[in-house]
């Protein structure tokens, strides 16, 4: 039989083995931290790795998309890496540098890692003004930048939201963005109005980032308004030629016989 004296050395030790045990097993962090950046501006990665068993000696290392970063060509020149503070410092940021970076330090007992997703912020731009006649096509591009942007357009009622094709509103793929140009067969008049084109992507929510917005006005006139001016030119002519033809008619004849008079002694002079 156990004495209590013997229970209570067994229960030390089992809870020194454990407090031991959680000392020096470590378990990387699965977890994916989202950085928005802006493009031109430095982007810049923060990592977190604390042990009692980091050292002088061990750096970490930062990794894009498996690749280290002192590796990748369109990197050159254009980060640098802070050891002390666990930093990677991105340069006037590209669109190209949105991917996965990870940062990972090697221990005596097991890889440390964190990793990040850095999405570029998105940003628009729309045709300010465009002036249509009625039953031509509107044609509208918003140019759009970011990474994985989502398009969807408002008309000009701000409520009706277009994200999918119809019969007569038509979406379209450019420069590798979906429904980043909107197209309108036979415009009519009650479609005019300022257009809205409106991007989000993965950043949404994040940080206190929005999504990108783009405004253009249409305006679109009536398929009569190119003959306005020749019909103006054509009532004048007619009121100029009524003021002639009714001059003429009612001149009082004497007026004419005055003015012969008036002229005959003047050519007997000459």
């Amino acid at each position: 039989m156990f004495t209590l004296h013997t229970i209570l050395i067994i229960f030390v030790l089992i809870a020194a083995k454990r407090v031991e045990s959680q000392n020096i097993t470590i378990t990387p962090s699965n977890a994916t931290t989202i950085i928005v950046f802006n493009i031109n501006r430095p982007l810049v990665l923060s990592c977190n790795l604390t042990l009692p068993e980091i050292n002088a000696t061990q750096q970490i290392k930062w990794y894009k998309n498996g690749t280290a970063v002192e590796e990748l060509e369109e990197l050159q020149d254009r980060h640098q890496v802070i050891p002390d503070e666990q930093l990677l410092i991105i340069e006037r940021s590209h669109l190209e540098d949105h991917g996965e970076y990870t940062c990972s330090l090697n221990t005596t007992l097991d890889v440390l890692e964190q990793s990040f997703t850095a999405v570029a912020n998105v940003a628009a731009r729309l045709t300010k003004n465009t002036q249509l006649i009625e039953g031509e096509n509107l044609w509208l591009h918003c140019r759009v930048t970011g990474t994985d942007p989502v398009v969807h357009w408002l008309l000009p009622d701000g409520q009706t939201l277009i994200t999918n094709s119809t019969e007569r509103i038509q979406l379209f793929e450019m420069d590798g963005v979906p429904n980043s140009a909107l197209e309108i067969l036979d415009i009519r008049l009650d479609e005019r109005g300022n257009y809205s084109c409106i991007v989000s992507n993965l950043g949404e929510g994040f940080q206190g980032y929005e999504p990108a917005a783009a405004y253009g006005m249409v305006r679109v006139r009536s398929h009569l308004a190119p003959l306005w001016p020749v019909c103006g030119m054509a009532v004048e002519f007619f009121v100029l030629f009524v003021i002639l033809y009714l001059y003429e008619k009612y001149r009082d004849p004497e007026d004419v016989d005055d003015d012969s008079v008036c002229d005959m002694p003047q050519r007997k002079r000459d």
